[in-house]
């Protein structure tokens, strides 16, 4: 990932969802690159232990980020011990998944994912933009927003995540636009499987009788498969942390990135006429299993 002039400027940064995966990631690659981070986790067992093993280096914040209240109390906290400091970056890290075919998705489970993915990155960064936008003779700070490659293409049996990404690709193109006057950049990071716990709670070795029509059965089926395979071939969460670092230090960044073996693929799919790709994805799901 190339773009831009490196700056050796240190900072601090907010990042959301840290207690593990990624976002746990992203904390130690700043941490060691001596930022002060404040990272965000809903357990205060997990803010503990991540300020024993970080150290001075990292702040915890203990909110969710449905919770509008718990957002603006903790970006108090922050401008607080910031000062007059500004922030140089956000990092929206919190993401949920869940498999399964729109129809048989449940109302809550469906309006979770997408209020975590959609809803608590948008208060997330209102809260936090005060902060960002710096004083006369500082550079404003960047909005960095961890999406996925699911939100540039739609895929069977992950119907929420991908409406939730599309909907936040979108949020951090508007915020992009309107925030140009203030200096203030968003960058999303398109990645595809990553080492991460996001996924795990959606395989299951019961997939193929988990839905009564035969058709999705087969789906999450492939699916499921499809999901071992690629979890094999899974990126570090390491990489994603150095891409984050890297982005705050350049002077000029692509408005996205794109991670994993299977980035190009995807990006070839979601541009071809639509109803080739319907033909091409469905197509490869429905096909019988070589035996």
């Amino acid at each position: 990932m190339q773009s831009g002039k490196l700056s050796a400027s240190k900072g601090s940064v907010v990042v959301t969802g840290v207690s593990s995966g990624i976002g746990a990631a992203i904390v130690r690659q700043l941490a060691a690159a001596d930022y002060t981070v404040f990272g965000s986790v809903r357990a205060a067992d997990d803010a503990a232990s991540l300020k024993d093993s970080l150290g001075d280096r990292f702040e915890p914040l203990i909110f969710d980020v449905r919770d509008d209240e718990q957002v603006a109390d903790a970006a108090e906290q922050v401008a607080k011990s910031l000062s007059a400091s500004p922030l140089c970056g956000l990092v929206n890290n919190v993401g949920l998944a869940a498999f399964g075919p729109l129809e048989c998705l449940d109302d809550e489970t469906f309006e979770t994912t997408i209020t975590v993915n959609l809803f608590g990155t948008r208060t997330v960064t209102n809260a936090f933009l005060p902060l960002l936008r710096g004083k006369v003779g500082l550079h404003a700070g960047k909005i960095i927003n961890v999406s996925s490659l699911s939100g540039i293409l739609n895929s069977p049996m992950n119907g929420a995540y991908c409406i939730a990404k599309h909907a936040l690709e979108s949020l951090g193109e508007v915020y992009r636009r309107e925030l140009l006057p203030d200096g203030i950049d968003v960058v999303a990071l398109r990645s595809g499987p990553v080492q991460s716990e996001i996924w795990n709670r959606n395989r299951s070795d019961n997939a193929a009788t988990a839905y009564k029509h035969p058709p999705y059965q087969r789906m999450a089926h492939k699916v499921q498969r499809n999901m071992k395979r690629a979890e094999r071939d899974a990126i570090p969460a390491a990489d994603i942390a150095a891409a984050v670092q890297e982005i705050l230090e350049r002077n000029t960044n692509r408005t996205a990135y794109h991670f994993s073996k299977g980035a190009l693929t995807s990006r070839i799919l979601a541009s071809l006429p639509a109803r080739m790709a319907d033909r091409l994805i469905v197509g490869a799901l429905m096909k019988p299993a070589k035996r």
